[in-house]
């Protein structure tokens, strides 16, 4: 009598199954950098941003801490970046270094200190936008920027966009 190999293939193909399912759950799963917990707040600093974000302009230092901290813990905030008064001067002058006249009238008291906040894949920017407005009144201006909207208005003057890398930043 010749042992039966169908429990044998009965386990290879469960096994195949489960496998299977293991690998298309990792590659479809919508990543977040923060699966538990809040999202990181990073300096803009030395970062460029060119995902599709939110930028939140406030006037001092203190008020864009709170808001980033109360901002991280939104389940839509995969990062954010921010940039205090400082740091926008600094960033300000490079941007503006071959007009010195400009660069010497620059005042720290007249920039924003700003958060940049990446959303998780889906979110809909233009919604937050209107509930972070309605959350946050001492911001000074709120906006999404979303690619191919600034791509649509501006791109007849200065061709498509480069492609942004999966992490957001060039």
């Amino acid at each position: 009598m010749r042992p039966s190999h169908r429990p044998l293939i009965v386990f290879l193909a469960v096994a195949v199954v489960v496998i299977a399912g293991a690998v298309a759950t990792v590659v479809l799963w919508p990543r977040t950098e923060h699966a538990t917990g809040p999202a990181p707040v990073i300096s803009l600093t030395g970062h460029q941003v060119c995902a599709d974000d939110i930028v939140i302009r406030v006037e001092t230092d203190e008020t864009m801490r709170q808001i980033a901290e109360v901002v991280r813990n939104d389940h839509r905030a995969q990062r954010l970046y921010s940039e205090t008064k400082q740091e926008a001067l600094v960033r300000f002058r490079e941007i503006f270094k071959d007009s010195p006249d400009l660069v010497r009238s620059a005042r720290v008291e007249a920039l924003p200190a700003s958060i940049t906040v990446l959303p998780v894949e889906g979110a809909d920017l233009h919604a937050w936008v209107t509930q972070l407005s309605a959350a946050f009144p001492a911001a000074t201006s709120i906006e999404a920027l979303v690619r191919d909207e600034i791509a649509a208005k501006l791109g007849h003057k200065y061709g498509a966009p480069s492609p942004c890398p999966p992490s957001g930043e060039f």
